[in-house]
């Protein structure tokens, strides 16, 4: 019985890593991964620009100084993400979830954050430069001078 759950969990675990690596090589490729699961993925200086990773599940994934120019993660859940150093500029990032997220001195330059949830993300040196934040939700967000912005927190 115990070699029994033994192999079994070998087996789900195996499955579920070869699982996501077919996503992380469909995105490489193609660029695409629209709904996909890359949770804890590490994709750091990697060139995805213009990728589209909307809806995606891309929670503590490494994005660290990656190229995503123009990049969609429009509905992506991309909690406790590492994006420090990447180059944002132009995304699309409308309704993202970027609670915990570092986006400390990323280019966020032309980006559209439209109703996202910076909750508790550093953004500590980030580049804001025309970028569009109508309805985003700060709240213990540490701002790129390194000011705390608490406007969204609820009362």
């Amino acid at each position: 019985m115990k070699l029994h759950l033994l192999l079994l969990t070998t087996f789900f675990s195996t499955s579920l890593m070869a699982y996501d690596q077919v996503y992380v090589d469909r995105l490489l490729k193609t660029k695409v991964c629209h709904h996909c699961g890359l949770s804890e993925a590490d994709l750091s200086g990697k060139d995805l620009h213009a990728a589209d990773m909307s809806e995606a599940n891309l929670k503590k994934i490494n994005l660290a100084d990656a190229n995503l120019q123009g990049a969609w993660f429009t509905h992506s859940r991309m909690q406790d993400a590492n994006l420090s150093g990447a180059d944002l500029s132009a995304a699309l990032m409308d309704y993202t979830l970027l609670n915990g997220a570092n986006l400390s001195n990323t280019n966020l330059s032309r980006t559209t954050l439209n109703f996202s949830d910076l909750t508790d993300a550093d953004l500590t040196g980030a580049t804001l430069e025309d970028t569009s934040l109508r309805g985003v939700l700060f709240c213990n967000t540490t701002m790129p001078d390194g000011e705390i912005n608490n406007s969204g927190c609820e009362k």
